[in-house]
């Protein structure tokens, strides 16, 4: 399958309101623990495999595909790259988790994108690996 990758961004925070329900913010940060944003780019990934897997109808969970995982430094910033990523038909997909940490409701964490190096160079090239901060 080419020189395609798996790029998944998780948020190191995540922004959700003070008040549920409420019609603007402000806003309050929930930080993600280690672990709990390896539990969401293991989602994003997944999701993104099985996406791929119906859209194609390949075996893709069996092809050994390189996976990179990148932070970005909150819930707006992984938005922002979603939305370049979306723009330049790249098809990202997005994991919203349920944790009652964030309060009710659904809040995007990981999103992940199957392109080629030269495709995100630009839009993901600044965000720093997982862990190497």
């Amino acid at each position: 399958m080419d020189d395609k990758r798996i790029y998944v961004v998780v948020a190191k925070t995540i922004q959700v309101p003070l008040v549920p329900d409420s019609d603007a913010p402000p806003l309050r940060t929930v930080k993600q623990p280690s672990g709990r944003q390896i539990a969401q780019a293991c989602h994003a990934a997944n999701k993104l495999r099985w996406t791929l897997h119906k859209s194609v109808g390949v075996a893709i969970f069996e092809l050994p595909i390189t996976t990179i995982i990148l932070q970005a430094r909150d819930s707006a910033e992984m938005g922002h790259v979603f939305g370049l990523l979306a723009r330049r038909k790249l098809i990202p997909v997005i994991f919203s988790d349920d944790n009652p940490h964030y309060g009710p409701g659904t809040w995007p964490t990981a999103i992940a994108v199957y392109a080629t190096p030269k495709a995100v160079r630009d839009i993901l090239g600044y965000l720093p690996l997982w862990g190497s901060k």
